[in-house]
């Protein structure tokens, strides 16, 4: 039987009251990141199969069909990325199948797990009310954002890179709040103790990271800097615990990453000696904002916000604001300085895996916000979101699934078929995998070593004056030519397959693709310089301008 004190002058139990109270939030915050996860799932099921799959997307189906072996020993040799998604990617599709979607998938299920992770971690490492809050927010902001939505609709390792530097950033901010909080020999042993399951989970994390792409490198210096720099600058100490935790984090994620190493050598030892097609200029850094913010009409609403959160952290949590300060911006100023010096290699997409520290932060932005403001920023920046999503829908990618079957349909026996570069292998391998015997020059993929220029990858070597005698060898006894292309601006900048055609046959024919072009060459009674003349007219390609 209750007592007075127990149940209170009009025997109401507090204590039950409570708990009820606890268990009926407990039971609509998870309500709520069900809710999320819906919504982000819904919003990425739009054109998952509807849209054709582009050549990288194809590149992936490709590798994915390699046996284990060769994705692990001969693959990096000629690929420019790491193995472990196409390993994982080979995998799903036994279960999810080969088609666009199924492919696309596994990028899906990446990009909802990151939307749903960031609430969900804030609840199990116990962060309180307030945190628990804004990370429902991020989240919500994550799973409107068109940046995010339109790599979950990809077959590629982005979605889930993302998953994993959004766990490594928690990971290490989780670090940071440990190793801070000591201030006597007592706690710190025993904040040393809480810490290294964040170490473990940060080496996990920031291991995968590296594991997903080369440039994750990048990705990792920024989030250890972070940490060194704050915990140096902003907590007392002791050190010595701290340097422990963290180096073993990052030893950890060495070790994780270390079965690659060897590999990763003789892929950069190949990759330096490729004529990449990527043009670099500074300003170049302002698309790395635009797949953090989602879209550009973003671009400043979302910054203005990510300040404003920064400056939350510089009152509350100095530690945390050099952690995400560098997390934040000094993968993209390291990647673009090595564009500008070494290599171009920058590209937006390689920063998606700061969009969800990126909504942390804009969301923290407007928890910093008066209060009457509050409402009208999340809506606009909602409404600006759907607007991009619906912007995204609408917009088209490489056309090869309609280009190749349309090209199936109009083909004819003893049609001879070139395709320009041999990395149009991947798309044809993909669409036409029973088709006409397509000839890949200057040969099939992967042409490795010729005494040529390399362009994208180790495997597709460029057009050379040598493959002009091969042409003239293959053309004869054959009406009708069909040249399928992609760049070839990129790979036969002179147009000599063009001109070799031109000289024999007369163009019929071009079918249009977003990115791609098939073209069909007819047997002419035209002399061969006039073919030659009315060829480099009609097609306007820019070998032949």
């Amino acid at each position: 039987m209750l007592d007075d004190a127990s149940t209170g002058r009009w025997g109401f139990d507090a204590g039950g009251a409570a708990a009820r109270l606890r268990a009926l939030l407990q039971t609509r915050f998870w309500l709520a990141c069900a809710l999320l996860g819906a919504l982000a799932l819904l919003l990425r099921l739009p054109t998952l199969s509807s849209r054709s799959l582009w050549l990288d997307e194809t590149y992936s189906a490709w590798f994915a069909s390699l046996p284990l072996r060769e994705l692990s020993t001969r693959a990096p040799l000629y690929e420019t990325h790491p193995p472990l998604y196409y390993a994982l990617l080979k995998g799903w599709s036994v279960l999810a199948g080969r088609g666009e979607a199924g492919l696309r998938s596994l990028s899906v299920l990446a990009s909802v797990l990151t939307v749903l992770a960031l609430p969900a971690l804030a609840r199990v490492a116990r962060l309180g009310a307030f945190a628990e809050r804004i990370a429902l927010l991020a989240g919500m902001l994550l799973a409107v954002n068109a940046a995010s939505i339109a790599f979950a609709q990809q077959a590629r390792p982005y979605a889930l890179q993302a998953l994993a530097g959004a766990l490594a950033v928690f990971c290490a901010a989780m670090l940071v709040r440990v190793l801070a909080a000591p201030a006597s020999a007592r706690a710190s042993a025993h904040a040393t103790a809480r810490a290294w399951p964040w170490a473990l989970g940060l080496a996990l994390a920031a291991g995968l990271t590296l594991w997903l792409h080369n440039t994750g490198v990048f990705a990792a210096l920024g989030i250890f800097t972070g940490m060194t720099l704050g915990l140096c600058l902003a907590t007392p100490g002791p050190r010595r615990p701290q340097a422990l935790a963290v180096g073993a984090a990052g030893l950890g994620a060495l070790l994780v990453w270390s079965p690659f190493m060897p590999m990763l050598f003789k892929q950069s030892a190949a990759m330096s000696h490729l004529a990449y097609w990527i043009r670099f200029a500074p300003r170049d850094v302002k698309s790395a904002w635009t797949v953090v913010a989602g879209a550009p009409p973003l671009h400043y609403p979302v910054a203005l916000l990510v300040l404003t959160g920064f400056m939350w952290l510089w009152r509350r949590s100095r530690a945390h604001f050099w952690l995400m300060l560098c997390t934040m911006a000094l993968p993209v100023l390291a990647l673009a300085g090595y564009s500008w010096l070494v290599k171009p290699v920058f590209l937006s997409r390689l920063f998606l895996w700061l969009g969800p520290a990126g909504m942390v932060l804009t969301a923290l932005g407007v928890a910093a916000l008066p209060a009457r403001l509050r409402a009208p920023a999340v809506a606009a920046l909602l409404a600006l979101s759907a607007i991009a999503v619906q912007g995204f829908y609408r917009s088209r990618t490489e056309g090869w699934r309609d280009l190749l079957q349309g090209f199936a349909r109009d083909s004819r026996p003893g049609d001879l078929v070139l395709a320009l570069p041999n990395e149009v292998q991947m798309p044809v391998a993909y669409y036409l995998p029973h088709g006409p015997a397509v000839i890949y020059l200057p040969g099939a993929f992967p042409a490795m070593g010729l005494a040529r220029r390399y362009v994208s990858n180790p495997g597709a070597p460029a057009i050379a004056p040598e493959d002009s005698a091969r042409l003239r060898l293959l053309l004869p006894g054959h009406a009708r030519v069909w040249l399928i292309e992609r760049h070839a601006e990129l790979y036969d900048p002179d147009g000599l397959v063009m001109r070799e055609l031109g000289r024999r046959y007369r163009l019929t024919r071009r079918i249009e693709g977003d990115g791609a072009n098939i073209w069909l060459f007819e047997v002419t009674a035209t002399s061969s310089s006039d073919a030659d003349r009315w060829a480099c007219r009609s097609c306007a390609h820019p070998g032949c301008a």
